[in-house]
Formats: C-alpha cells, sequence, structure tokens
C-alpha cells in the first residue's frame, strides 16, 4: 500500500504525511505549487522529508504529498522509480496496482521505459495530448483526456494530477481508499472527513474539492 495525501496548509500537510506513513514509509514523494510564483517543484527521499530543513513557501500554496510502499521485489531507491511522477505538463502520484499495466504500455507507450506501473498514467497522459488528441486548450479538453485514461486503468487506483499549463488539480480513486474535508485529502481517514466517491472526477477549488464529472470503474477488488 502507498498513501496520498493533500492541503493548502503546511502544518496540516506535515500531519497527513506522519499519518499516511503508516501505508508506505519506503520512499517519500511531495509536489509543491507555489501560485505567488506561479511554478512547483518536486522533492523526493527515501524513507521521510524532515520538513523542517525543507525552505517551502507557506503562503498561497497546495501541499501535494505521496508515501511509498513498493509493489515490486525491487527495493533500491531511486528518484526516477519515486512518485510524483512527471510526463510533459502532467505530474501524478498513486496509490494502487494496476492489473493491465502491460496492455496499457503495448497499445499507447510502447517506448516507455519505466518499470513502475504507476509511471504510465501521465505517460499516456502525455501520449494523448501531444500525439494523439492534440494539446489541451481548455479545462474541458483537460477533463475529456483524464476521464479517457481513467476509464482504461484496471485494478485499483487513488491518484493526485497536477498539470503544469492550466495549474489544475484532481483527484479520483477506483478500489483505494481516499478522504477528503475542505481541501484536505488523505488516503487514511481522519475525523469528519467524506469518501471520495468511487468513479467520481474531483477538482481542487478554493476552498473545497468538487466532483466535476464521472467515469466508468470497474474495480476487481475489495477496497484496499
Amino acid at each position: 500500500m502507498c498513501g496520498i495525501y493533500c492541503s493548502k496548509d503546511l502544518s496540516t500537510f506535515e500531519v497527513l504525511d506522519q499519518a499516511n506513513k503508516k501505508r508506505g514509509n519506503f520512499a517519500t514523494g511531495a509536489l509543491i505549487i507555489d501560485n505567488n510564483k506561479r511554478e512547483s517543484f518536486v522533492i523526493q527521499k527515501k524513507d521521510s522529508i524532515d520538513w523542517d530543513l525543507e525552505e517551502l513557501p507557506t503562503h498561497n500554496t497546495i501541499y501535494l504529498g505521496h508515501n511509498q510502499a513498493p509493489t515490486s521485489s525491487e527495493r533500491r531507491y531511486s528518484t526516477g522509480t519515486s512518485h510524483p511522477f512527471k510526463f510533459g505538463r502532467w505530474v501524478v502520484a498513486h496509490n494502487g496496482i494496476l492489473t493491465n499495466a502491460d496492455l496499457l504500455k503495448e497499445d499507447y507507450i510502447p517506448h516507455h521505459k519505466n518499470p513502475v506501473d504507476s509511471s504510465l498514467i501521465p505517460a499516456i497522459l502525455n501520449e494523448l495530448e501531444f500525439n494523439k488528441f492534440g494539446p489541451c486548450n481548455t479545462d474541458e479538453e483537460e477533463v475529456l483526456n483524464l476521464l479517457y485514461v481513467l476509464e482504461r486503468l484496471q485494478g485499483t487506483f487513488a491518484i493526485w494530477v497536477y498539470n503544469t499549463n492550466s495549474r489544475n488539480v484532481y483527484f479520483a480513486r477506483q478500489g483505494s481508499t481516499l478522504f477528503y474535508k475542505g481541501t484536505n485529502v488523505s488516503s487514511i481517514k481522519g475525523r469528519y472527513y467524506k469518501e471520495v466517491s468511487e468513479g467520481i472526477l474531483y477538482k481542487l477549488m478554493d476552498n473545497k474539492i468538487e466532483p466535476i464529472e464521472g467515469f466508468i470503474a470497474d474495480s476487481p477488488f475489495l477496497t484496499l
């Protein structure tokens, strides 16, 4: 299991990071979106991140995290095989197992070299945008591309997705757990947190995450 989480408050983000460590303590990755500077950057570390040692913006910022428990026997740490994964404009962190990873790679990105199934999600989104459907020039086109990919993922997933061009943040789940309260999101359920509905794409707004569109979910497993 892995854990994903998000907050617009750094102190809350640190609490969610600690809570989600029980789901994975092999590696920690984070995407920091600084809306004041209109830039974002990734932090990746083996084991844990000491947030007191990181120089992070504290205002008008979105913090997205992932605690990793590897799904393969390969346990050597590498930033290239750790979350979040970025291809083109898309950044994704994923909790779960994609049972059709080999087929997805064969159908959409046979040139893809990363062995981690999660890395396929942003890679396919990038492939669709630049080699199949064309650039996402509107939020509506961006959502359609996301829905197209979500409906082709088999197995379990809970994901957060960020587009560096539109600066939109999305969440979705199929099988894996994911909960939210206001703009806080976590694989671990907190007090008064609601469950993210399976088969619904959510978008991060100013003061909440909001369901925006449904997709066909086909989870073969019980909730993990």
